[in-house]
């Protein structure tokens, strides 16, 4: 009898749970449910991407997980707890529940505890790169007792994953650490390309970055980092808010990433009033001319 996994629940279906689901049904895995908060919503994105990849669509978490082998809890990070508390009410024993959430390390032990006292099998997975283009080779980092028989389990799907501790909370300190970085970074770009679109000097000021940074073509650099953030602005702002927390359990005070906190939640508001053809423009020039004029428009419309 073969050993591998045939049925697997994604509760959260945004980038992240589409983009897996169909690496996973490319390599055979059949029997794959999901459930999203936003299905109930007819003209969701959530629900139009589970109906074309021709998946089970649940009408809550324990539709999704009965009888499931493995559940991957896919949420934004401010529903990872609530989660787990819904999950260790209907999961079946054994069941292996997969934490990909971006949240602090404590967090993730709590929804270990949960999910473990209810006979679950809890793997933290800190996803240290962007779920696209690379779908299940992304690189990721496994915590947990767990971990070990999850892979073994999972061999066939060629994941780009080692276990990095036992200890629930190790694996993901690199990624929020990391991501006091990455958010970080994309947070400076909007700021500092805006004020250059504002006083002329776009070309200059990204000109100068490749002396001190050479090998970065920093015109599409600086596009994809704002486009990050006007686009999942709203999932790194809580993202971060646990990032924050994370600083603070190690004993320090997380000033930039406050910061950083607060400019992702104002890039949400701004990729939400352009619409998703502007958040995501193949141009960095066209990006900040509708952003300006956005912001113009806002502030006369205020006086």
């Amino acid at each position: 009898m073969s050993d591998r996994i045939k049925s697997l629940a994604f509760i959260g279906f945004g980038e992240a749970g589409r983009i897996l689901c169909r690496d996973l049904l490319t390599i055979g895995l059949n029997d794959i449910r999901a459930y999203d908060i936003a299905f109930s919503d007819a003209k969701s994105a959530q629900l139009r991407d589970a109906r074309s990849a021709g998946i089970t669509i649940a009408a809550s978490t324990q539709d999704a997980v009965a009888g499931a082998e493995v559940a991957i809890s896919a949420v934004t990070a401010g529903a990872d707890l609530d989660v787990a508390r819904e999950l260790a009410r209907t999961i079946d024993r054994d069941t292996f529940v997969i934490d990909i959430n971006s949240v602090a390390p404590g967090t993730k032990a709590v929804a270990a505890e949960l999910i473990d006292a209810a006979g679950g099998r809890y793997v933290e997975a800190a996803v240290m790169a962007p779920i696209p283009p690379k779908g299940l080779r992304t690189p990721i980092l496994l915590g947990g007792k767990h971990a070990a028989a999850f892979l073994a389990r999972t061999s066939t799907w060629k994941l780009d994953a080692r276990p990095f501790s036992d200890r629930i909370g190790a694996a993901s300190s690199v990624k929020m650490c990391r991501s006091i970085m990455v958010k970080g970074v994309e947070a400076l770009a909007l700021e500092c390309a805006l004020s250059a679109h504002r006083y002329g000097v776009v070309d200059e000021v990204l000109g100068s970055l490749s002396n001190i940074f050479p090998g970065q073509e920093w015109q599409q650099r600086v596009r994809y980092l704002i486009s990050r953030a006007l686009v999942h602005g709203k999932r790194r702002a809580e993202e971060m808010r646990e990032v924050a927390k994370t600083i603070e359990d190690a004993g320090l005070e997380p000033t930039m990433t406050r910061s950083t906190v607060a400019v992702q939640e104002w890039a949400d508001g701004l990729g939400r009033a352009l619409g998703p053809e502007s958040a995501d423009g193949p141009d960095l020039a066209h990006m900040l001319r509708e952003l300006d004029e956005f912001l113009r428009g806002a502030r006369d419309a205020a006086q």
